[in-house]
């Protein structure tokens, strides 16, 4: 009887918990990832609810899977093993599983055996990583690499007295590529061609600031989504200032994280343009001239905030583009001799038609995943 009355429960159980189901997506080495409820719940810190169910972003199964920037999805319904594909651009914002297995892509529902991804072009040109910035910088200046670090020192063409680091914040790599062709960035242009990099996941300021410093990941930093600010994970500032080496920070109004063991120096709007970008030149040189610091870090926002309010490529967006090139040109001319200069962004941007704004970034795209890197030792 008790065996009888078990049964019975299971039986009445499973309906109410929902069916078992199961979908595989393949990853960018050939394998497939499994994907069931019990995947899903290892993902609940990302999931919201959705139509009455706790919902994931579709993203961050890909990211599971492995792949750092994607260009479009195919998807085999259930039952009929037929392929439809999606340009990852155009359902990016609206793409989610939900807890009984089904996915909603920009509204409609299907439910899915089998996603295939095919990756970004960009992805075979690949020759760094935002995580080899804080390594390389460290090693140049004969310090230890912070002690989390999971990327790798980037060759330079010598060793270096200093280091200048100068953020071009929203700058991608695609979007660097467009500017130099129009021959708009002049300075830039001088110092070389840049390595194709990638940032890391989710492509937001706060997360890709994390990984720069500690040169790590997000899973070892911490910094994995908005609204985290800081980090416990040891940074390249960390190590500079437990050498005894002074590190200043040239930042706009306010700061995207927390930048412990730097001397700070924030620049408003004061003359009240509409950028903070002419103050952060103006505060750097003010740096350079009464005191060189053994590291130096700069924080252009303008590409950023343009691009956000006007669209990557817009006419306001592209004068950004080239105030900031000016001014990285009047930050190398200043520089002494023996400085490694490390120019970089960290992340892109792609347009979008939404009221307030006209592009973000944050997504496993092509324009917002890569990032130019370029070394000089001046």
């Amino acid at each position: 009887m008790p065996v009888i009355l078990l049964a019975l429960f299971l039986a009445l159980l499973l309906p109410a918990c929902g069916a078992p189901w199961q979908a595989s997506v393949a990853g960018p080495d050939g394998n497939y990832l499994q994907v069931d409820v019990g995947v899903l719940r290892e993902l609940d810190d990302f999931a919201q609810a959705l139509e009455g169910r706790q919902a994931v972003p579709l993203e961050r199964v890909l990211v599971a899977a492995g792949h750092t920037a994607v260009d479009t999805i195919s998807i085999a319904v259930e039952g009929t093993g037929t392929l439809t594909s999606f340009e990852w651009v155009s359902v990016a914002d609206e793409a989610w599983w939900l807890s009984d297995g089904t996915l909603l892509l920009d509204g409609s529902r299907v439910r899915a055996s089998r996603l295939e991804v095919e990756p970004a072009p960009l992805l075979d040109d690949v020759e760094a990583s935002i995580t080899d910035i804080a390594p390389t910088a460290a090693t140049a200046l004969g310090l230890s690499v912070p002690s989390e670090a999971t990327g790798r020192p980037l060759p330079v063409p010598s060793s270096a007295d200093r280091v200048a680091l100068i953020f071009l914040d929203g700058f991608g790599y695609v979007r660097y590529s467009e500017a130099l062709a129009e021959g708009s960035i002049p300075n830039l242009a001088a110092l070389g061609d840049p390595l194709v990099a990638l940032t890391t996941y989710p492509s937001i300021t706060s997360v890709s600031t994390a990984s720069l410093l500690t040169g790590a990941s997000p899973d070892v930093h911490g910094v994995d989504r908005r609204g985290i600010r800081k980090t416990d994970t040891e940074t390249l500032f960390d190590v500079a200032a437990s050498a005894g080496l002074r590190v200043v920070a040239v930042e706009g109004e306010s700061l995207a994280f927390a930048l412990r063991g730097a001397e700070l120096q924030l620049s408003a709007d004061f003359d009240g343009n509409g950028s903070t970008d002419d103050n952060v030149l103006a505060k750097t040189l003010d740096v350079l001239r009464t005191g060189l610091p053994d590291v130096l870090f700069v924080h252009f926002h303008g590409i950023d905030d343009t691009g956000h309010s006007h669209g990557p490529g817009s006419p306001e967006e592209s004068a950004a583009v080239e105030e900031v090139d000016a001014a990285v040109g009047r930050i190398v001319e200043m520089l002494p001799e023996g400085t490694l200069i490390v120019v970089f962004a960290d992340h892109g941007m792609h347009k979008i038609e939404e009221e307030g704004r006209l592009g973000n970034h944050g997504h496993l795209l092509e324009r917002d995943t890569f990032i130019p890197i370029l070394l000089v030792v001046k």
